[in-house]
């Protein structure tokens, strides 16, 4: 398993050391076989402030993350991965499927700029190669780039996208797997299509009763052909959370791993306490049933958020991520596949310029805040047994903050249209019912507005004049709660990200930030 190259040493020295020898090689060997198992992590960067790669790649590493799902090719973000030993695996927006689909040129240049380039063309049957050197029991080790999946969009069959990429996901995948058997790069990295839970379904709600949705029957059985004749994994984002969210009268306490309720299905026999080994089971069902019934199944999105919706808190995702991170540790799969899930995080970081068009909460995924500090307790079962690791060398701007002014009248006219405008352009869901910040005055929603506005534009001086006088610059935190008025990093180079195709809609947040004003005013 990959390339192992040992250093010359000398007789009389290897019959001294043969133990130390021996350990190090067990430990290549432990190393090897723990680099393609592990939990992952999804990194969007949809961020106004994004984190340096290298930084970001530090703090998997320092909190054992041994797989990353990636949403685009970015290239200065992939050449953060060299000499880290992290598995990657690389994303393809939506929007280039139409391309990628329609001209297999375009497949093999993506290919070409994007994994080729990364990656060893050596022959060995892995997406790394190690180089090593044992000395008295201690190895040196020489990485190159991971890549072990390309995923090829990403949920492109969500209703919300009208069918949009039905007619291009399957030729898109088919021909960058072509581009990757061109390059001798197929058995290494493969190719999948992150689905979400919606593309099959129950009538019944029970597992056994599941199939894929009939709108899409034939579509999906071409696809998880492909996926099979190939050695590839079927890949499907589960989010307990939505079912929360959607259904006001869905049992919470189904939706966690420690289920203490008194709900539970009952299906041929098998029992089920949560609604993730439900939800993965039904998929489990519409599998079989088509013949494929031994098909890899990866989860390539799983979490809950921290704000943004009364269900949406640090409490209930700590609740959640730990639960499912303890069945993993244990090794325990589902009903249906007792063997341990191979799953990603979702997410690493929050992401202040997500769209909100399916709720506030979209921003507030992260494991991390946007400047790498930890939300919460959570142990992944690494080395790290006290918890995740904030990042390192985090710069910060000034300790300023732009809030409502003393002086400044509830009653001035240009209250509602500045708070509407800051919030349009920065970021405000932490604002509203069952919020962080829900429990502000309204001189407190102002000033969280403006401080959010100003900060996303650097602690500008022009950030905090709002007209009438409405603003002013404090060096007194104005933080209280749970409702933190946040500091905002130092500026690197500002991105738009990708992540999910999904749209930001400035109209639909007006409208929240003036409804909710106007409880107030």
């Amino acid at each position: 398993m990959g390339l192992v190259k040992g250093v010359a040493l000398s007789t009389r020295r290897q019959r001294q050391q043969p133990l130390g020898l021996a350990l190090c090689c067990l430990s290549i060997l432990q190393l090897l076989l723990s680099s393609v198992s592990g939990i992952g992590v999804n990194w969007g960067t949809q961020t106004t402030h994004p984190l340096p790669p290298s930084t970001v790649v530090t703090m998997l590493r320092d909190n054992g993350f041994q797989k990353v799902k990636l949403f685009d090719a970015d290239s200065a973000t992939l050449n953060a991965f060299a000499n880290s030993g992290i598995q990657i695996m690389v994303g393809i927006p939506n929007d280039m499927l139409y391309t990628l689909a329609n001209s297999e040129q375009a497949a093999v240049n993506w290919v070409a700029k994007n994994v080729s380039s990364h990656i060893s063309s050596g022959g060995v049957d892995i997406s790394y190669m190690w180089t090593l050197s044992c000395t008295g029991g201690l190895f040196a080790s020489n990485f190159e780039l991971f890549i072990r999946y390309v995923a090829v969009g990403n949920e492109p069959f969500l209703s919300a996208y009208n069918g949009s990429f039905l007619g291009t996901t399957l030729p898109a995948l088919q021909n960058i797997h072509s581009a990757l058997k061109k390059a001798g790069l197929d058995t290494r990295v493969k190719v999948t299509v992150p689905l979400n839970a919606d593309v099959y379904e129950s009538p019944t709600n029970l597992p056994s009763d599941g199939n894929f949705r009939s709108d899409i029957q034939d579509l999906m059985l071409s696809i998880v052909k492909f996926l099979s004749d190939n050695g590839a994994p079927f890949t499907v984002n589960i989010y307990p959370f939505i079912s929360l969210y959607t259904n006001p009268n869905f049992p919470l306490g189904f939706a966690f791993f420690n289920n203490s309720s008194s709900s539970s299905l009952t299906d041929g026999g098998k029992t089920y306490d949560n609604v993730f080994d439900a939800n993965h089971d039904t998929l489990v069902w519409a599998l079989q049933k088509n013949g494929y019934g031994n098909l890899s199944i990866v989860i390539g999105e799983i979490g809950w958020p921290t704000d943004g919706d009364m269900n949406a808190n640090l409490n209930y995702a700590q609740q959640f991520n730990q639960g499912f991170m303890n069945n993993v540790i244990a090794g325990k799969g589902t009903p249906m596949r007792p063997a341990p899930v191979d799953a990603y995080l979702f997410s690493l970081l929050d992401e202040d310029a997500k769209s909100i068009q399916p709720g506030n909460f979209e921003r507030h995924w992260g494991l991390f805040y946007i400047d790498g500090q930890p939300k919460y307790a959570l142990s992944l079962g690494t080395l790290n047994s006290n918890g995740l690791v904030p990042a390192r060398g985090v710069a910060y701007l000034s300790q300023r903050w732009c809030i409502m002014s003393p002086s400044a009248s509830l009653d001035d006219p240009q209250v509602a249209s500045s708070v509407s405008y800051a919030c349009a352009r920065a970021d405000c869901t932490s604002l509203g019912y069952g919020t962080s910040c829900g429990d502000l005055n309204a001189q407190g929603n102002i000033s969280y507005a403006f401080n959010s506005y100003y900060q996303q534009n650097n602690q500008l001086e022009s950030a905090c004049l709002f007209p009438n006088n409405l603003s002013a610059v404090t060096s007194n935190d104005p933080s209280t709660g749970t409702c933190k008025f946040r500091i905002m990093i130092q500026s690197q180079t500002v991105t738009s990200g990708v992540e999910g195709g999904r749209w930001f809609s400035i109209s639909s947040f007006v409208t929240f930030v003036v409804v909710f004003l106007s409880a107030f005013l």
